[in-house]
This record gives structure tokens, C-alpha cells and sequence, in this order.
């Protein structure tokens, strides 16, 4: 299949093998989180400010950790991420086991990986054209995708089980000693060397990524639109589906678990359709899933749990399918030494209203319910997806 083409490239097979690991030990902490901040008594607007801490301190650092990235080598960029996020998981856990763990000791831990995070992804994206050659990129990405969506259906079923039976700090527990495992793996790689950029000041490279970034008419289209929509996204599945579970489908964590695994199920669809169909026309595809993602958000909102698991398979297979094309598209398309400031940049723009969606739909649900919040994401979504690419030539034409 060409879709495990990539593994024949040895650095790419060892990345692989350790993000497959570590991205279980995230799905279980992405379960424990909401229910850990729950079960410490917390409220609504508790929950949805642990996403704003995340996002505001990955806004304040992403710019600058995408200029690091593209003069300092990726490989060791990811394996500080891996290791630094072990040690702050690992605390959480300790904490939690001992009885010792308050909300604010999340706050910070959520504070500390999304400067992590900022690091962590833009290296991500920069190092995957020197691990594996051009004409195999968007298998490669899928394959990495498939990792990720393989922990989506064995991570929330395994993580709900765990949260359930022995209790979050459990599950932290776990997802430490998975980052630690993916360092060790990655750790035994050597990409080839990178020839460094010419020396200049961190705030005139982040410049010059903002400036190409801006100077490309899909790139910045396409940021400017994904960051308004992801807001609504990031107000539904950090504060509004937790809600959605335990006051409309009258579920637990084992169902939020079952939830996330059915997301992962499409995940893994939409990663074997991107890595095995011959996309022409990425522009045209991307905005399609885009549509599609809109209309499964929408379906979160009839609140029955079979359409709720039918519509979390289908955002799962249109996110991972658009989100592997966008991939795809910059490493083709974006020189090298810039690939890291403008994943930075991309991220930085689908991330700018992350503080304020989680608080925002905290003061809504009150007065609307958790499903409306996902019907106003779907439509928006669709709205967006539709029209962007009626009115932009370069979408239609990006190849």
C-alpha cells in the first residue's frame, strides 16, 4: 500500500513508533482532565479556563518557538517537548495519587504545555520533509495522522475505563510514562543535517515567516478563516461535549470515552483515504472536508448518543483528511527554512480566539444548552467552507 510506503526510512519509522505510543498515554489525559477538574468541584467557566490557559500560553510563545525550530536542529526541539511534557504529566499524577492535586496545579500544567506545544509542533511539521522524500509526504503525513487516530479509539476507551476504575491521577500516570517512551525511541534517530540559516535576530526571522506568510493568498485565507471557525470548535469540545455528556446524554466518562473512540474510528478512515487517494485539486479537497467537519459538528447537537457516535466518526474523518491535505500543502509549497515559522504562524492564527471561546461558551451554555453550541459551530463551519472557495481563485487552483 502506498500509504506505508514511509516506513521504509528509518528516522521516520522510529518518530512513528514513539508518537504512536505517546499520543495513547494524550487521548487517556484529554479524558481525565475535564473529569479531574469535575471531580475537584470545579465549575462550567473552571473547565473552559484550563483550555484558555493552554491557548494563551501557547499564543504568547508559538512565534517564537517556530523561529527557534527553523535554526536549531527539529530533532532535538522534539525531544525536549517529549521529555519536559513527561516531567510536568509525571507531577500531575504524583500530585493526584498523593491527594495533594488542587485546579490550580492543571492551570499550570496547562500553561507549561502549551509552550511545549508551541515548540513541539511546528518542529513536528518542519522535520517531516527531512525524514522522508517529497513524492511520499502526504503518506507520510497520513501515517503520522494514523498514529494519532489509532489513540483516538484505543486511548478514550482504555482512558474511560481507567478514570472510571482507578481515577484520573491513574491515567496521568500513564501518559507520562508514554512521553518518556517516545524520547527513548526518537532519541536513537539521526535525520540528516540541516544547513543552518544565515544568523539573524529571533524577532526578524519570526518577521519574515509572518511576512511570507501574508505575501501567499491561500496560506493567510486559509488561517485567517480556520482560526475564526476552530473558535467555535475549541468552545464545543472543551467545554460544551463534557456538558453535553453528563446533563443531556446523562452519560459518564466511560461515555465520553466511547465518544472519543468513535471520533478516532473516522479518524483513521479520513487518514487511510488522504494517504492512499491522489488528491489533484488540495484546495477544492481541503474546503470539501472542511464542509463536512462543519455539518458532523452540527450532528454532536441532535443530543442522541448513536447520532452524537455517527457524527464523531465523520468530524474525525474530515479533520484528519483536511488537516493532512493543509500539511501537505505547506511542506510542498513553503521553502524549508521557513516551514517552521509558517506552521507557527498557521498555528498562531487557528489558536487567537482560544482563550476566549472556552470562557465565552462556559457563560453560554447556561443560557443556550451545550447543543447549540455545536449546531453554531457546524453551521458556521459550513458556511465558511462554502463560500471561501467561491470567492478565492488561488483555493480553487492550489494543487
Amino acid at each position: 500500500m502506498r500509504i506505508l510506503e514511509p516506513l521504509r526510512h528509518r528516522n521516520f519509522r522510529l518518530l512513528w513508533i514513539g508518537q504512536s505510543v505517546s499520543q495513547v498515554g494524550n487521548a487517556l489525559y484529554s479524558v481525565a482532565l475535564p473529569f479531574q477538574i469535575l471531580a475537584l468541584g470545579g465549575s462550567p467557566l473552571q473547565l473552559g479556563f484550563g483550555f484558555t490557559v493552554f491557548a494563551t500560553a501557547q499564543l504568547a510563545v508559538i512565534l517564537f518557538g517556530g523561529a527557534i525550530v527553523d535554526r536549531v536542529p527539529r530533532r532535538r526541539v522534539i525531544l525536549a517537548s517529549d521529555f519536559a511534557s513527561g516531567v510536568v504529566v509525571g507531577v500531575v499524577a504524583l500530585l493526584g495519587l498523593t491527594g495533594h492535586l488542587q485546579i490550580a496545579h492543571l492551570y499550570v500544567a496547562s500553561a507549561l504545555f502549551g509552550v511545549a506545544f508551541s515548540f513541539y509542533t511546528p518542529a513536528m511539521n518542519a522535520i517531516m520533509p527531512e525524514l522522508v522524500p517529497k513524492d511520499v509526504l502526504i503518506a507520510g503525513n497520513s501515517l503520522r495522522g494514523l498514529a494519532g487516530q489509532f489513540a483516538r479509539v484505543v486511548g478514550p476507551l482504555v482512558g474511560g475505563l481507567v478514570v472510571a476504575r482507578a481515577g484520573s491521577p491513574m491515567a496521568f500516570a500513564i501518559d507520562a510514562a508514554t512521553f518518556f517512551f517516545s524520547f527513548m525511541v526518537f532519541f536513537l534517530a539521526n535525520p540528516p543535517r540541516r544547513e543552518p540559516p544565515p544568523r539573524t535576530s529571533l524577532l526578524s526571522q519570526m518577521r519574515e515567516g509572518l511576512a511570507f506568510t501574508f505575501s501567499v493568498k491561500w496560506l493567510w485565507l486559509t488561517i485567517v478563516g480556520f482560526g475564526f471557525t476552530n473558535g467555535f470548535y475549541f468552545a464545543a469540545f472543551t467545554v460544551a461535549l463534557p456538558l453535553l455528556v453528563l446533563n443531556v446524554l446523562h452519560g459518564t466518562a466511560a461515555t465520553f470515552g466511547l465518544i472519543e473512540a468513535a471520533q478516532g474510528v473516522g479518524e483513521v478512515i479520513g487518514g487511510l483515504l488522504a494517504g492512499n487517494l491522489r488528491v489533484r485539486r488540495i484546495g477544492l479537497a481541503l474546503y470539501a472536508g472542511n464542509a463536512l467537519l462543519g455539518l458532523s459538528a452540527a450532528g454532536f447537537g441532535v443530543g442522541l448518543l448513536p447520532v452524537v457516535l455517527f457524527a464523531a466518526a465523520g468530524f474525525g474523518a474530515s479533520i484528519v483528511f483536511s488537516n493532512t491535505l493543509w500539511d501537505s500543502a505547506i511542506q510542498k509549497h513553503v521553502p524549508g527554512d521557513l516551514i517552521g515559522r509558517v506552521t507557527s504562524v498557521d498555528f498562531f492564527g487557528s489558536f487567537l480566539v482560544g482563550p476566549v471561546a472556552p470562557i465565552a461558551a462556559a457563560a453560554a451554555i447556561p443560557l443556550i444548552g451545550p447543543s447549540a453550541i455545536f449546531l453554531i459551530a457546524g453551521g458556521a463551519s459550513i458556511v465558511y467552507s462554502v463560500v471561501t472557495p467561491l470567492l478565492s481563485r488561488s483555493i480553487r487552483e492550489l494543487e
